[in-house]
């Protein structure tokens, strides 16, 4: 099955502001994040959608493959689509297409590899990525979202930036596991996606993947072990105090 890997990359990120141009130690996030990815992939199938000029050229100046988008797409897989209806109009190239969030730093992208096989295995629409959340302030951090998983088979049931599932036994959170914002499609079901309305859910926590289950589309996922990511650092970059944290280290 052949796979194209596009990063979405938004100039105008809300809570840290062109957060993609920002510098890590003598190199951009997004550079960063495409030279992590291209040690995995071919760089001939690894695009990076931007939504402006000055984007465009900072990604063509590293030497990676860059695709104009909309600056008003309402969501990075809506982003991802139209990047894609450029690279592949015919839809004959590709059968899967991975959507690495720009911003995961920290990251494995060998991980994505295994989204296409998540997604012939389940029939699924969407496949995504997850791992085992433990910490008590990350659990209550709005920033870091979490998943509400069934663990024997994978299928996700919500997404959301509260602390979930609650335990009412206990008055805890158990088995809580951290969104990460890594997805593989099936072409079917992107384009579907694309032709759909912003959700009611989607708008309320400003989660795109609500809108796969707000319209009864599968979402399952892989459930990362420690080694995927380093605790010593976010998966992705969503604030001032991650930026300093990563750039802490890689230094």
């Amino acid at each position: 099955m052949k796979t194209v890997v596009i990063i979405p990359c938004r100039l105008a990120s809300e809570r840290l502001p062109e957060k993609f141009l920002q510098d890590i130690n003598g190199k951009t996030l997004i550079q960063r994040v495409w030279e992590n990815v291209t040690g995995t992939f071919d760089a001939n199938d690894v695009f990076v959608a931007v939504d402006g000029q000055r984007l465009f050229e900072h990604v063509k100046s590293f030497g990676a493959n860059a695709v104009m988008t909309d600056p008003n797409c309402p969501s990075g897989t809506d982003r991802i689509e139209q990047a894609l209806r450029t690279i592949d109009p015919d839809g004959t190239k590709y059968d899967f297409v991975i959507n690495f969030q720009g911003d995961d730093v920290n990251v494995d992208p060998k991980i994505s590899r295994h989204l296409a096989e998540i997604l012939e295995k389940n029939g699924a629409d969407l496949a995504t990525v997850v791992q085992p959340l433990s910490d008590a302030e990350q659990i209550k951090n709005p920033a870091i979202v979490k998943t509400a998983i069934v663990k024997s088979s994978g299928r996700c049931v919500y997404f959301s930036r509260s602390p979930i599932p609650f335990n009412r036994t206990d008055g805890g959170v158990h088995n809580a596991f951290w969104h990460i914002g890594m997805y593989a499609y099936n072409l079917k079901s992107l384009r579907k996606f694309v032709t759909l309305p912003v959700g009611e859910l989607e708008a309320t926590e400003k989660l795109e993947q609500l809108r796969f289950l707000e319209n009864g589309m599968s979402v399952f996922a892989a459930i990362l072990d420690d080694t995927r990511i380093d605790p010593r650092a976010p998966a992705d970059v969503n604030t001032m105090e991650d930026l300093e944290e990563v750039r802490k280290w890689i230094k």
